[in-house]
């Protein structure tokens, strides 16, 4: 075969390869122009050969990626091949798929680049791999980081391959900082790391069982951690490395070596001469006994060795008890304990017996050795101390009353269990002295209790103080209580002694309170503020349709028309956000799935949120349905959503989440206005920047915003406030600076006989009639309005400013059909009106309009049953409808 025959054959088999490989295999020149089109890059792109051969290769490649191809071109032209990148390529559909793509440059037989070989494969498979991979692991870390023991994993070098959340707090390091270390080398103490070593390679041999060993923190901190291990293995069953739960046992130890300070404390009790000295064998024979326990049970040493202790020396009605109390000795109890023993005279004396266990070379129990001291005397005052005692320290405890006692000549400090709570401290690890409690005392405070406490340390005299206790944890309380200090001879102070409680509960209640005052005097402005401010609005908007509807499309004065009508209806947007925030905003519940507004307002929400946050929605199924106003609810979600999405400048996560909750009493006695019972919980919660406790405090005041002048009116949490409690819903919120914050929505179960209202149904056109409607408000403008809208619509149309007017002009025309009335006027309000009117005529058709609820159309801002209600700011087209709605409702059966 020549040469040329075999260039042929190989040309053939490559044609083959090319022609038969998935993956699109696309040649060029090195202007860009598609030379060679194979069946695979035909399948990925959607194009044919004949579509894409000669036409430029920047057909497949998105305009913001253009820029790319020509500095691929560039780097082919020199001669450099480009490795494989992920990117994006534009099919025939339109559609952007994920591709990996490799250039290659093409030569001549003389070596020249002639053009470029592009090798494109569709990674869209693998990028959803990815992704899914990605989730699951970020998923599994989560249940990890929700253990309460140190899980770790390592591999056969001893490197960390996984640890959780609990594990980084223990070790003070953060994940990222300790994946990938040795851990020995990071985490154990030098000393033993070799030792650790070895143990390590036992477990590699097969060894799991459990070990002890310290480890040390990054602040230098040694921790005994108890470890049990798993091994982790790969398909083939391979040992790949470790898995290890590990639980702090350092208290335990402590607790361990304390135990054993006792017991040393009760061998010392064995050389005194002053006291009982008892040893039993374990059969409870008596094996010792000295010269002071004889003279107490009148026997001498050769009556009692070798005799049972309980049938020889305990009285008959005790010797049950006492033998199950030898057995728990046995066992290893050795616990302080009291009983009476017999003497040989048969009176009984009350003695206190320290015990010991005995033990041999080999580490058995032969026996126990207890010290006891004759208590008889004292034990009768005791007893009865102790019972006034146990009286006095439940009813400290159950009012939640602590108790400290300082002695000034040695400078210690007591403090009770309940007082070392007050403080945010374990019971018994308060280190007892007046320095430790200044530590204790929030900054801000200290001066001030120092001066007090020192101006009673010079006169004698009772003091009162109210600070706050700045827990180790950060927890902020607020305490009250007094004290005396006891002044000696020299009137230099002996003995202080004094009683704290935990007010922060009252406090967190005063300060809503005051907080609710707050709102609600500002809410009463704000309704008041509506109820003119409608008025004219309803003025504005109306006239605003009359001139559009007498104007043509072209009428050059049309454009300033809208812009009026458009500032009016902003207006009439920022009125209802007040109302809604000072809850005078008439609303309409109906039965409603928390869930489904949730899922409605997702695509919504994920437009107005924007794509640098990621929008998460846990919705709990079989949620219990509320009875609220669907368009305000609607609002709330919106509004803590945008909060969120403000509160996350860079991006982040916005989670959506409902559930049922129960909130208890101890819930309810925290949160002014909020009852113990079943709600559904709606919760916002975002990654952004947080809020400082200032901020907090301050959250839900109307007009008080954070953001710049001009991005915001400071009424959107107030709002949301306001119609959260108008539902008879609670509000939580839980921020801390930099880790985001959490919003929390309660809204009560609807009632088991609640019904949804539906509306009444109307013609969409806007309706006429030739009743006669009295109109009665105080705004002259409204009335104008009014009589022009209903005349137009073919009305009979009477006024009055007042209900003596409207009085007279009922008196004067007996065929009035409908009263429209305002509901606040001067003098008599509309229902005063009404109720005067409909005992003359009880088949008067009435309609109240206002600009917010009064209770006397209204049980908290919902509308009672049969009432006729018309909102302001009205349109021409909602007061007609009105009209005939109402009229329709008298006329139905």
């Amino acid at each position: 075969m020549t040469s040329r025959q075999t260039l042929s054959a190989e040309a053939r088999r490559l044609a083959a390869i090319v022609a038969s490989s998935d993956d699109a295999i696309i040649g060029k020149d090195l202007d860009g122009i598609v030379s060679s089109w194979n069946p695979g890059a035909e399948g990925l792109f959607g194009y044919t050969a004949a579509e894409m051969i000669g036409q430029p290769i920047t057909r497949l490649i998105p305009p913001e990626r253009q820029a790319d191809e020509e500095r691929i071109l560039d780097r082919i032209r020199r001669g450099e091949r480009v490795e494989p990148f992920d990117t994006q390529r534009r099919t025939k559909d339109g559609r952007l798929i994920d591709v990996s793509v490799t250039v290659s440059p093409i030569k001549d037989p003389d070596g020249r680049i002639i053009g470029a070989s592009k090798v494109a494969r569709d990674i869209s498979r693998r990028k959803r791999t990815d992704e899914a991979l990605r989730y699951e692991r970020d998923r599994a870390q989560q249940y990890l980081d929700t253990a309460g023991v140190i899980l770790l994993a390592l591999d056969m070098q001893g490197r960390i391959t996984l640890v959780n959340r609990y594990a980084c707090n223990v070790l003070g390091w953060t994940a990222e900082e300790l994946l990938g270390r040795d851990f020995i080398d990071a985490c154990v103490p030098a000393a033993i790391r070799s030792e650790t070593r070895d143990k390590l390679r036992t477990v590699h041999a097969g060894d799991d069982s459990v070990v002890e060993n310290p480890i040390v923190t990054r602040g230098g901190d040694e921790r005994l951690i108890e470890w049990r291990t798993a091994y982790l293995r790969d398909a083939a069953g391979r040992i790949t490395g470790t898995l290890s739960s590990g639980s702090d046992i350092t208290d335990r130890k402590r607790a361990q070596a304390a135990v054993r300070e006792e017991r040393d404390r009760a061998q010392r009790y064995l050389d005194a001469a002053e006291v009982i000295l008892l040893a039993l064998d374990v059969d409870g024979r008596i094996t010792l006994i000295n010269r002071k326990g004889c003279d107490v049970l009148g026997r001498c040493e050769a009556e009692l060795l070798g005799r049972k202790w309980v049938d020889t020396c305990i009285p008959p009605r005790h010797r049950p008890l006492l033998a199950e109390r030898f057995e728990n000795l046995i066992a290893g109890d050795v616990s302080l304990i009291e009983n009476p023993i017999l003497g040989k005279d048969g009176q009984e004396r009350m003695v206190e017996w320290r015990n010991r266990l005995l033990r041999d070379g080999a580490g058995r129990i032969v026996g126990t050795l207890s010290s006891g001291g004759d208590i008889t005397e004292r034990h009768a005052a005791i007893e009865a101390l102790r019972v006034a005692e146990e009286r006095m320290r439940f009813a400290l405890q159950h009012a939640n009353v602590g108790i400290w006692d300082l002695d000034y000549t040695t400078g210690a400090l007591r403090w009770s269990e309940t007082l070392e709570g007050h403080y945010g401290l374990r019971p018994g690890t308060f280190r007892g002295t007046f320095d430790a409690f200044m530590e204790l005392v929030h900054p801000e405070d200290r001066a001030a209790l120092r001066e007090k406490i020192e101006a009673a340390m010079k006169s004698g005299a009772e003091f009162s103080v109210r600070n706050r206790s700045l827990a180790p944890d950060g927890k902020v309380r607020w305490l009250t209580g007094a004290g005396r200090v006891l002044l000696g001879d020299d009137g230099q102070p002996l003995r202080g002694v004094g009683i704290s409680l935990d007010v922060t509960a009252h406090r967190t209640l005063e300060e809503q309170y005051y907080q609710a005052q707050k709102m609600e005097a500002v809410g009463r402005l704000a309704g008041g503020v509506a109820h003119d401010f409608n008025n004219l609005l309803t003025v504005i908007l109306v006239y605003c349709d009359l001139l559009l509807d007498e104007r043509g499309e072209d009428a050059p004065d049309r454009p300033d028309i809208l812009e009026i009508k458009k500032a009016g209806a902003t207006a009439v947007s920022l009125v209802r956000q007040l109302l809604a925030f000072s809850r005078k905003q008439i609303i309409e519940p109906t039965l409603i799935d928390l869930n489904a507004v949730v899922e409605n307002m997702q695509g919504m929400l994920g437009r107005l949120i924007g794509e640098d946050v990621r929008v998460v929605v846990t919705l709990s199924p079989d949620l219990s349905k509320v009875k609220a106003d669907q368009g305000q609810l609607e609002q709330v979600v919106m509004n803590l959503a945008v909060n969120a999405r403000d509160a996350m400048p860079r991006g982040g996560t916005l989670t959506i989440e409902t559930a049922e909750v129960d909130l208890d009493e101890e819930y309810a006695k925290g949160h002014l206005g909020a009852k113990p019972g079943a709600y559904v919980a709606l919760t916002i919660t975002d990654t952004g920047t947080g809020m400082t406790p200032e901020v907090q405090a301050r959250l839900f005041e109307p007009f008080f915003t954070t953001k710049e002048v001009g991005k915001g009116t400071g009424l959107g949490l107030a709002t949301v406030h306001g119609i959260v409690a108008a539902s008879g819903g609670t509000l939580g919120v839980y921020s801390e600076v930099g880790k985001g914050t959490s919003f929390k929505v309660y809204l009560p179960h609807a009632a088991p006989d609640s019904v949804a209202t539906a509306p009444f149904a109307l013609p969409k056109r806007t309706p006429t009639g030739s009743e006669t409607v009295l109109v009665v408000d105080d705004a002259e403008g409204l009335r104008k309005i009014a009589r022009r809208i209903l005349e137009g619509l073919g009305y009979k149309v009477l006024t009055a400013a007042n209900a003596d007017e409207a009085r007279r002009a009922f008196e004067q025309h007996s065929a009035i059909d409908v009263l429209l009335t305002d509901v606040v006027m001067p003098g008599k309000s509309g229902p005063d009106l009404r109720d005067e009117l409909i005992e003359r005529r009880p088949g008067l058709t009435v309609i109240y309009m206002s600009g917010y609820t009064e209770e006397a159309i209204s049980r908290h801002g919902i509308l009672k049953p049969g009432i006729h209600f018309l909102q302001k700011p009205f349109s021409a087209e909602t007061l007609g409808r009105k009209i005939r709605e109402a009229l329709a409702r008298i006329a139905s059966p």
